[in-house]
């Protein structure tokens, strides 16, 4: 029975499935889709981060822009640089990252451009009492047509069938007059 009790204990405490080990959930971002990309808003008892991933269509071999306000909930301003990494969500080791330095403004901006379409862990670290990294993932669609072809063909369907239509309408000339007669089979009926 208590052998029953400790192993039930033990297994509500296990993280959820695709969760690694040592990762806390109060860091984790949680991504908000809006017309001009993804948004996030993350916070704790010491600081406030947030953020965009930009443009509003994720695609590979195109470039994304990630910008993020790090603001001091209490005490003084931040002016620490902020390390900004990308990597295939399946993957450990080696990232795309870059350290980026506090601008004139309170936001850190850099762009990466991921190769493969697929889901992508963005990890945001920087010190202030300690070092602090948050992470949370987003995915990049397959590159497909670039937009202006879609709307060139579209465009083109538009006028085509408008110009048929307009034909059907307007460009037909219906008379009441059967075909004259003289102009047959060859039947040999013809006057002479």
């Amino acid at each position: 029975m208590f052998l029953a009790a400790y192993l039930t204990v033990v297994c509500a405490q296990l993280p959820p499935p695709g969760t690694r080990s040592g990762e806390n959930k109060l860091t984790q971002l949680e991504f908000k889709s809006n017309p001009q990309g993804l948004t996030w808003d993350w916070s704790d008892a010491e600081e406030t981060v947030r953020g965009t991933i930009t443009p509003s269509r994720l695609k590979a071999g195109n470039p994304i822009t990630i910008s993020a306000v790090l603001e001091a909930v209490n005490g003084e301003e931040i002016m620490s640089p902020v390390t900004i990494s990308i990597r295939p969500a399946g993957e450990m080791g080696s990232a795309d990252s870059k350290t980026v330095p506090r601008g004139t403004t309170r936001v850190w901006t850099t762009s990466f451009t991921p190769a493969e379409a697929g889901d992508y862990k963005l990890e945001i670290g920087w010190r202030t009492t300690h070092h602090k990294v948050i992470r949370g993932v987003f995915t990049v669609n397959q590159a497909g047509l670039p937009e202006w072809v879609t709307w060139a063909f579209g465009g083109g369907a538009i006028v085509v069938a408008l110009a048929v239509g307009l034909w059907v309408l307007f460009g037909r000339k219906e008379t009441d007059e059967p075909p004259p007669s003289g102009t047959g089979s060859g039947s040999g009926d013809a006057p002479t």
